[in-house]
């Protein structure tokens, strides 16, 4: 799959329409009217994908007894890439000399985040068929549904195999859907890179936070070209493959997830890609991609942690070490309650992580820091996709260390 051609040209498209057509109302009412819609259309069919390759991926590993290993690196991958990434977000706070200036005149919007009160409605409905329909906004009900009929469908008696075989085969059918949306999904990062264009907030960044923006690059940059692939390197010894080859392979999701704003608008590409591009196993894919569209939220608690101490830094508060420690743990904790709050995850984290240290996380609003929410998130986002393929790509060689290659032949 040609991605990491389509993708970018796409997004060089749409910038150079909406340098040429910004002042021309037509071109913005089309783009207003368009871009909702190319939104769900790259949601169309994701939720069909996951339950398929999800309750076959779970069958086919339950028969192969690898269901705990799948599940236990994809959480470990989650887990420790999102303590270190938002250490690293602390890190690079205190080393670069920037600061955050607060927008004189922004107004304070309050945003809306998930009620965590109804929680418990993610994992279990009166009808199971509801699960479907709960959310639309995480893929936590699906995969609970997946999971009890993954684990109904080992093949282990004569009657139940026709039925396993028939769940992958339609599996096969949804990877071959994901892959033809990742093909015109193109289309689609066209039409909202054009929308994100022109909707940036220049203004705001060049009114004294042009350096905070170079900040927030230089992060993401670290992440996903040395912090990264340097951790997937350590895991899997250095017999992995080469990072940089899976960072090509998945070019065309982390563009997409950084532009939409969204993980989810992603995850149909990524599940396309992880596997063509990347290497991973069907079974594994199925799987982890989806688990570390909840887990692997590492990218949101890096931009976070060095937005905290950026903005209290430059209003004048003066940050002990073991505070700017407790931001990042902070960070790291609710980065993982962020993947319910869809579009809001960078923000979500920043409130509650100023919560869990002041008592008063709303307050940090004020400075008009959700002006520049869609850099914010543009930023979290395109980490957390390399968070996602970086952990599917290690699962699949924890699960197959046959797939592994020599350094000489990585290099």
């Amino acid at each position: 799959m040609k991605t990491w051609i389509t993708y970018p040209a796409a997004i060089i498209f749409g910038l150079a329409s909406t340098l040429l057509l910004q002042d021309w109302q037509p071109y913005v009412d089309f783009l207003g009217t368009v871009e909702p819609i190319a939104r769900q259309l790259g949601l169309f069919v994701l939720f069909p994908v996951v339950f398929s390759l999800f309750t076959a991926a779970v069958a086919s590993l339950r028969r192969y007894k690898e269901t705990v290993i799948v599940f236990s690196s994809a959480i470990f991958w989650g887990l420790v890439s999102a303590l270190l990434l938002s250490f690293i977000g602390m890190g690079l706070a205190i080393v670069l000399p920037f600061r955050f200036s607060p927008i004189s005149g922004a107004e304070t919007v309050l945003p809306e985040f998930f009620d965590f009160s109804s929680f418990y409605r993610m994992f279990i409905a009166e009808n199971a068929f509801n699960q479907f329909s709960l959310t639309t906004t995480s893929l936590l009900p699906l995969i609970v549904l997946s999971l009890v009929f993954g684990i109904a469908l080992r093949p282990d008696r004569e009657a139940i195999r026709p039925a396993y075989v028939v769940v992958n085969s339609f599996a096969e059918a949804m990877m071959r859907l994901a892959r033809i949306f990742t093909a015109l999904g193109a289309a689609l990062v066209l039409v909202i890179s054009a929308k994100w264009f022109l909707d940036f907030p220049m203004f705001p960044l060049s009114q004294g936070n042009l350096w905070f923006g170079l900040g927030l690059l230089i992060a993401v940059l670290v992440a996903v070209l040395l912090v990264l692939p340097l951790l997937f390197g350590l895991s899997t010894l250095f017999r992995g493959g080469n990072p940089y080859k899976i960072l090509l392979g998945s070019l065309g999701a982390l563009l997409a997830g950084g532009f939409s704003g969204s993980l989810l608008f992603a995850t149909t590409p990524l599940l396309a890609m992880n596997q063509h591009n990347c290497g991973g196993h069907k079974r594994v894919v199925g799987i982890a991609t989806p688990l570390l569209t909840i887990f692997g939220r590492g990218g949101s608690a890096m931009v976070a942690s060095y937005s905290i101490i950026m903005i209290l830094s430059g209003t004048g508060t003066n940050l002990s070490f073991q505070t700017m420690i407790f931001i990042a743990l902070f960070s790291a904790l609710f980065s993982f309650a962020s993947a319910f709050t869809p579009g809001l995850e960078v923000v979500f984290i920043i409130v509650f992580s100023m919560g869990g240290i002041t008592g008063d996380g709303m307050s940090i609003l004020q400075t008009g820091i959700m002006v520049l929410l869609p850099s914010l998130q543009m930023a979290g986002l395109v980490t957390d996709v390399a968070v996602n393929t970086f952990g599917t790509t290690f699962g699949s060689r924890v699960v197959s260390p046959d797939d592994r290659v020599t350094i000489e032949d990585m290099m």
